[in-house]
């Protein structure tokens, strides 16, 4: 790793915290969707340059290149165009980068790509992307939007207008100066992540060094994904080196502009990267399943004080409460995580304590099991970390049974990824799921440590004290999210 990059635990933390205050922005190059199936800049050009007389593997200077292309033309922008449209033109999937960033709390994304994988992505996560790539659409808000797209070189779908040569670059100020205020004021106001971008652009070198002279040294800290340089095959040590101390130095001059950089090894472990921010950002949404129709050994004011005290200590950590409020069981956690708020003078919102009571009539019959699925699968889909509690029922003949909703609510929690945490020291369903992972602890816990067993260990202790048990499941909580 070079001396100068961040290790990528600093870069999770203070990145899920930006999440969490809604203050993360996102700006996407080229090379963040090659493997799409996209080209980066250089094999977009490759036969622009080839054309020219050039050769593709000694020229750096694309915006130059594309500018003697347009010379050549007498001033015509159509051989570029055609470029565009025949590398850019036909529909790609959006990567699994891409799906990632569109589940995450991010409402403002910037690109100088063309290409349509964003805007997709957040249609496919069931969002309402706002794409701004003219100065006519800056004026207008897209009804019911989630994110905004800021295209600030164009779009496929009007290559005529793409920015690509000099005299596009040169005429920007004046022609497109709002989108380069708005990205400066975002740049100011927000904590942005630079992904597949290579900073030698013209324009957005200009606005971030126009952001320092403006800040100095009251610059807000962004973050930058890069792959690390490695040896080829054939390289001299000499060569080798050389190259890694110029990467030391251009990413010192990054912080110039107080933008941090985290290495990868591969261009394939940026996504992974980003799965391990969507994961540390949802194991701050604990979902919360139970339901009792009665408590066994447990005394009811046992199970009330146990389950409030729990959801106060969850929220007052900042951490949201998400609830299908089970009988015997969901009054008490919100009551609990009411408490807090109220205590701590926050009002109430979905990022605090969201709640689904469950649908047991549907114009005026039972809800299918299919809707009930459903239902409990888009409650946990907001979750990183599941606590079972309890877990019975009556059954049509009156007698108490293990709940079958629990069940089905552990399989998808395991399904979707979110750490699954029972109690069974509460007995019932909650019981049978705790020996469950028990049995398999390694495989649901593969970064516990000796004290994180033990925790889990004392959660399946019926002598436990309710507090005993409060201050385990803190403690297996506060490992979770640090993974």
């Amino acid at each position: 790793m070079s001396t100068e990059a961040i290790p990528e635990e600093q870069f999770l933390r203070e990145f899920t915290k930006e999440l969490h205050s809604r203050n993360a922005a996102v700006f996407i190059g080229a090379g963040f969707s090659m493997s799409a199936g996209y080209v980066n800049w250089e094999k977009l050009l490759e036969g622009v340059i080839k054309d020219l007389g050039l050769d593709p593997s000694k020229e750096q200077d694309l915006v130059s290149v594309a500018q003697y292309s347009v010379n050549k033309a007498g001033g015509n922008k159509n051989a570029l165009t055609r470029t565009i449209l025949h590398n850019i033109g036909v529909a790609k999937k959006p990567t699994r980068g891409h799906e990632i960033l569109a589940g995450l709390p991010i409402h403002t994304f910037w690109t100088t790509n063309y290409d349509k994988l964003i805007e997709t992505s957040l249609e496919n996560a069931k969002k309402v992307p706002d794409v701004k790539h003219t100065l006519e659409q800056l004026s207008t808000t897209w009804p019911n939007r989630n994110a905004v797209v800021y295209k600030m070189h164009g779009d496929v779908g009007d290559p005529t207008n793409a920015v690509i040569c000099k005299d596009d670059y040169e005429r920007y100020p004046f022609k497109m100066g709002q989108f380069a205020s708005l990205l400066k004021g975002d740049l100011i106001e927000k904590t942005f992540l630079f992904l597949g971008f290579s900073f030698t652009d013209p324009n957005i070198d200009f606005i971030l060094s126009r952001v320092r002279a403006v800040l100095e040294n009251n610059q807000r800290e962004h973050y930058c994904i890069q792959k690390k340089i490695t040896r080829g095959p054939n390289e001299k040590k000499s060569d080798f080196e050389y190259r890694q101390l110029k990467q030391d130095y251009f990413i010192r001059d990054l912080k110039r502009k107080n933008i941090q950089t985290v290495e990868v090894d591969t261009y394939e472990d940026i996504p992974l990267v980003l799965e391990r921010v969507a994961t540390r950002f949802k194991r701050s949404s604990i979902f919360v399943s139970g339901a009792a129709a009665e408590f066994g050994a447990w005394k009811a004011h046992e199970v009330d004080s146990f389950l409030y005290e729990l959801a106060a200590s969850i929220a007052a950590e900042q951490n949201r409460i998400i609830t299908g409020s089970g009988i015997g069981i969901g009054g008490v956690i919100v009551n609990g995580a009411l408490e807090h708020l109220d205590r701590a003078g926050v009002a109430i919102s979905e990022e605090q304590l969201m709640m689904r009571p469950f649908p047991h009539t549907a114009s005026g019959k039972p809800a299918s099991k299919a809707r009930w699925t459903t239902y409990r699968k888009s409650m946990i889909d907001y979750a990183g970390i599941a606590i079972f509690v309890f877990g019975n029922k009556r059954d049509a003949a009156g007698a108490i049974i293990e709940s079958d909703g629990m069940r089905e609510e552990f399989d998808l929690c395991v399904a979707s990824g979110v750490v699954p945490l029972p109690i069974g020291a509460t007995g019932y369903m909650a019981d049978t799921l705790w020996k469950e992972v028990d049995g398999n602890f390694s495989h649901f816990f593969p970064n516990s440590n000796a004290s994180v067993r033990k925790s889990f260990n004392a959660l399946g202790n019926n002598s436990a004290t309710p507090a005993e048990l409060k201050n385990e499941i803190m403690k297996i909580i506060h490992h979770l999210q640090k993974y």
